[in-house]
């Protein structure tokens, strides 16, 4: 995936260059929410809306677009609000289409884990964090320039992945098109391999575009590495903490008295592939005595690389 921070200018000269006959995309991870994602659903419509908001302005024949240059972050401008508002806007169609899969992908993983409200300040607070790391990389070359979209944020969703779920499988889709044929298939990785070699290749990226290219222009490798790098210091800091940060939960989401005390629900079971949970142990304890468990069924708990034998318990 490529995150753009392009000007409008450079954005035009860019379209129809390039044709990508070798496709990947994530498209799941092995994780099953439990509550819906409603703050990561309505950041994406957010950014979607501001983008449809574009077009309009694209279509009427400005010369820029006036959502990225007054809501873009400049910094020589030192506007404060941009640093917030640059998080949602893009540049471009394939920008933000590939900016909110990983943000479903992965933000809502973290919003079920975290709770809307630390996920929402979380969410806030890394993208600051990775728009202060792109200003503080940004030479006076580049610093004219507006840094738009959320990928700074979402890097951090995916250091905050990396450090709960690392061992968390990701399923990828792949297209190959030859001859106006279309292959495909897909693959399953592990998020410690994928989000690791994400991290590098940014990392390698943000040394050669400082060396080359001062800091100016082009992808914000900046907020990449520093979104990451805040991710995962924020979750590695509160991982011990998250069972109480379950709150939020709707009631419609069966949560028992054993559940609502202090023993942490961090079991999911899993029989004839339905996946349920997450379950205290003393509750897993009461459904294996009510019979209400499958003897053939699973369970598996944050920190375990595979799925256990219910006997096991």
């Amino acid at each position: 995936m490529v995150f753009y921070t392009k000007t409008p200018h450079q954005q035009k000269q860019s379209q129809g260059k390039r044709f990508e006959m070798f496709v990947i995309v994530p498209v799941a991870v092995d994780y099953q929410a439990r509550r819906y994602p409603v703050v990561t659903f309505t950041i994406i419509g957010l950014n979607f809306a501001l983008y449809i908001l574009s077009l309009v302005y694209l279509f009427s024949d400005r010369p820029d677009d006036p959502l990225i240059t007054h809501l873009g972050l400049i910094p020589e401008d030192k506007v404060w609000y941009t640093w917030i508002t640059s998080m949602f806007v893009h540049a471009g169609f394939f920008h933000i289409l590939g900016n909110m899969i990983y943000l479903f992908l992965f933000g809502a993983c973290l919003e079920d884990m975290m709770g809307r409200l630390w996920y929402t300040l979380f969410y806030l607070g890394s993208g600051l964090l990775a728009n202060l790391t792109q200003v503080l990389l940004t030479t006076s070359a580049g610093a004219d320039i507006p840094i738009v979209g959320a990928s700074g944020a979402i890097s951090a969703c995916i250091g905050g992945f990396l450090i709960i779920m690392a061992k968390t499988k990701i399923n990828f889709r792949w297209f190959f098109f030859f001859f106006f044929r279309l292959f495909n298939g897909e693959f399953w990785l592990a998020a410690w391999i994928v989000i690791s070699f994400w991290f590098l290749v940014d990392f390698a990226s943000l040394l050669l575009s400082l060396r080359f290219s001062h800091g100016g222009g082009g992808t914000a490798f900046g907020a990449h590495v520093g979104g990451t790098l805040a991710g995962c210091l924020t979750l590695w800091l509160i991982r011990k903490k998250l069972p109480d940060f379950d709150s939020d939960v709707d009631d419609s989401a069966a949560y028992s008295p054993a559940q609502a005390g202090r023993e942490a629900a961090i079991i999911y079971l899993s029989t004839a592939g339905n996946q349920v949970g997450p379950y205290s142990l003393s509750m897993v304890h009461e459904m294996i005595s009510l019979g209400s468990v499958a003897p053939e069924a699973y369970f598996w708990k944050h920190g375990m690389a595979e799925w256990r034998p219910i006997g096991e318990l």
